[in-house]
């Protein structure tokens, strides 16, 4: 009876660890969130900088690439003062559907929480220029100057409008906004973005109005408070202030 119990237990212990193992798996090989975490260990992607990979066989030119990301941090170096993203960041640039497929996303950052902060950027040949980089990359450096707490507590208008001072595509200019607006007059208000499910719904165009009303919005308030202002509204974010408190002060 005894050897029964022992055994029961141990084929549930073993059962228990094959699924977490296929948990794990699963993670890393069916999830973007997994496979971009895993890509400095796979042989599909090699490093060509510090923090920079291309899949194997990219047909582009690497030093292309590399001479992007250096317009897109000096664009985004004059914005903060310095850049501190490097060690928390990982850029992937990929040409390969399939492998895109994977990673979940052709221009775009995603910042994963656990186990500690990380930013993985994904780029496809199709969007390798310095406006997208530079957007990305704003992306980056803000969510590395965040901690956890702050992070979770921003709403999207903020993080893409603050991204998008970075983006000079004529799509999202001044100009823009002044005529989607009617010179302000239609803009969308804050409440009506400030959840990923707002923000992000609808078509394309829908999704372009709300970045353009979001970087007017953040360009203005950088007008009255300039590059110590964000710092300072950085600070008080990591401190523990609310962020509609924070920002409006």
């Amino acid at each position: 009876m005894v050897k029964k119990k022992k055994k029961i237990v141990l084929c549930s212990i073993i059962a228990i660890l094959l699924l977490m193992l296929l948990a794990v798996v699963y993670f890393f090989q069916f999830t973007p969130d997994g496979y971009r975490m895993s890509v400095p260990y796979r042989n599909s992607f090699v490093k060509i900088s510090e923090n920079i990979y291309v899949n194997n066989g990219y047909s582009g030119n690497t030093d292309d690439i590399i001479r992007v990301t250096d317009d897109a941090v000096t664009r985004d170096t004059e914005f903060f003062g310095e850049m501190q993203y490097a060690e928390d960041t990982i850029i992937v640039f990929c040409d390969d559907k399939q492998l895109l497929s994977k990673l979940g996303g052709d221009h775009d950052t995603k910042t994963l929480l656990f186990p500690s902060k990380k930013n993985y950027i994904v780029i496809s040949d199709e969007f390798c220029n310095a406006d997208i980089l530079a957007h990305e990359l704003t992306h980056a450096e803000l969510h590395t100057r965040l901690n956890k707490k702050a992070l979770k507590n921003i709403p999207p208008w903020f993080d893409e409008g603050l991204a998008m001072q970075n983006d000079y595509r004529e799509q999202y200019s001044q100009e823009v906004w002044k005529e989607k607006t009617n010179n302000g007059k239609n803009a969308i208000p804050l409440e009506e973005m400030d959840t990923p499910a707002e923000f992000y719904a609808g078509t394309s165009d829908d999704r372009r109005f709300r970045y353009v009303n979001a970087k007017h919005e953040v360009s203005e308030w950088m007008e009255i408070h300039g590059q110590n202002g964000l710092l300072e509204l950085f600070d008080n974010l990591n401190d523990g202030e609310d962020f509609n408190i924070a920002y409006k002060n």
